[in-house]
């Protein structure tokens, strides 16, 4: 057993919304006794989401804290809760550090929303990202194929797709992000399903890893000024579905060329994540205006009677157990390939998220700690 946590916390402010490794700071706690109803947990990996400098500049994530918000695969130690057993493999949200007490009866961290009773009643606990894997699903799969595919990432392109289905060997599907967590695998799901999938990623060599590694039809650069010149020739018929996590004006362009009641799955902001400053703190927009989805956009869809779905896929987790079959299946034919970016160490964390920011690489950020 463990003496200490060890736990990295925010320890100074960002300077015009610049990371750097100052901002970070190490520190070691004792290990408390377990209470009833409390679980101890080793975090074996965790994912690094692009909001991380987001919240750390808003505050959202406090000075002299870690951040408890991240998505994490972690082994119980020991428990003293029912809902936990020494041995399970659990997702979880935890800190920046290598152990944890956790509890079933605790909610979600982050400002995220309590879970639906089905929800509730699938996990056991009382937040939708506390959840007991099944034994055969820790067997089959290393922590970082179950905090991707079976994480956040792999769920959202999943449940997206569904939404925006069924999808047709006819459907021409454009997938932002393509070289990202979620979009990787949306856009290997698409293949799948036997679209004519093109994605879109920054730069030349990103947009030939995509091609090269997913297999799908084409990857456009669109950070190119040609972008929009090079999408209408590459979707001439138009595009029916559009997975978007990116926001900004690439949502503008992709849906001028989506075509009459097309569907557009909207998960995320990227573009504003990696912007170099952040915009005025303001009041708290809706999921689809903190998407990129404007006034605009909004006129276009309802013009061209274009479905807009825009959420976060915690709501759909009564019905993981389906997804994760589904998925393993995928994996096992090797129709789906795995696509995660793994830092190894506990002291690697900070340049990890750190550098999150200045070179991006393919697939989910995770550190892997144990």
């Amino acid at each position: 057993m463990p003496g200490t946590i060890r736990q990295w916390i925010y320890n100074t402010p960002l300077v015009n919304d610049e990371l750097t490794l100052t901002q970070f700071a190490q520190r070691e706690l004792p290990i408390p006794d377990l209470q009833d109803g409390q679980a101890l947990i080793r975090i074996r990996l965790m994912n690094i989401h692009s909001n991380t400098r987001f919240r750390m500049a808003r505050q959202i994530t406090r000075l002299g804290h870690t951040d408890p918000s991240n998505y994490a695969c972690a082994d119980v130690i020991r428990s003293r809760d029912p809902a936990f057993k020494e041995g399970d493999v659990i997702a979880c949200q935890a800190g920046w550090q290598d152990y944890q007490i956790v509890s079933s009866a605790d909610g979600p961290q982050g400002g995220y929303g309590e879970p639906s009773e089905l929800v509730r009643a699938l996990n056991g606990t009382g937040s939708p990202w506390f959840y007991v894997f099944r034994p055969a699903m820790a067997k089959m799969w290393t922590p970082d194929v179950l905090m991707e595919v079976f994480g956040t990432s792999g769920m959202t392109a999943y449940f997206g797709l569904r939404e925006c289905g069924p999808l047709m060997p006819r459907d021409a599907v454009a997938v932002a992000g393509a070289s990202g967590g979620v979009g990787s695998i949306a856009a290997q799901l698409a293949k799948i399903a036997g679209c004519r999938v093109v994605g879109f990623a920054g730069g030349a060599d990103r947009c030939a890893w995509v091609t090269t590694t997913l297999g799908i039809y084409r990857c456009l650069d669109y950070r190119a000024p040609t972008f929009e010149a090079d999408l209408r020739a590459a979707c001439l018929d138009g595009i029916d579905v559009f997975s978007d996590g990116i926001g900004g004006d690439l949502t503008d362009i992709v849906t001028r060329q989506m075509n009459r009641h097309g569907r557009l799955l909207s998960y995320g902001s990227a573009a504003a994540f990696y912007a170099d400053t952040f915009d005025a703190p303001g009041e708290r927009p809706s999921f689809r205006r903190m998407f990129g989805i404007t006034d605009a956009i909004e006129a276009r869809l309802k013009l061209k009677n274009i479905k807009c779905e825009a959420w976060i896929v915690n709501q759909f987790y009564h019905e993981r157990l389906r997804a994760e079959d589904d998925l393993s299946r995928h994996l096992i034919s090797g129709a789906l390939k795995p696509i995660s970016h793994v830092v190894d160490g506990f002291d690697n964390l900070p340049a990890a998220i750190v550098d999150l920011y200045k070179s991006p690489r393919a697939g989910k950020l995770q550190v892997r700690l144990a």
